[in-house]
């Protein structure tokens, strides 16, 4: 490896922990984006993956319904994040089921009764 090799490595390391958790890349502010965030940036404002947040908008329909432009790309709401964030504690901390998850979260966020 030539000097120019080594000092490009040196000043760029490309697998460094520290550029993975690199504090100055600002997450998303909620608040400028009106409440509607997409899939991408609720993975990483979650900690959630991608496809587990698909598999639990199946699984807790009732409650995760985000909205869509046009037929595919995501718009989750501050709501939405609320229950993902719920439905993740209930599952790691609670170590509940799908069902358990499930029941709890009819308990934890009723449906709104329309009154027409």
């Amino acid at each position: 490896m030539c000097a120019a090799e080594q000092s490009f490595k040196s000043e760029y390391p490309g697998n460094s922990p520290n550029l993975r958790n690199d504090k100055r890349i600002a997450e998303p502010d909620i608040k400028s984006l009106d409440g509607m965030l997409t899939i991408g940036q609720v993975s990483r404002l979650t900690g959630v993956d991608k496809n587990t947040l698909r598999y639990w908008e199946k699984k807790y329909s009732e409650f995760l319904i985000p909205n869509r432009i046009g037929t595919s790309q995501r718009q989750y709401s501050l709501r939405d994040v609320e229950i993902i964030k719920t439905i993740k504690k209930l599952q790691n901390e609670e170590y509940l089921t799908v069902k358990g998850v499930y029941l709890r979260l009819k308990t934890l966020f009723p449906k709104k009764k329309n009154k027409t």
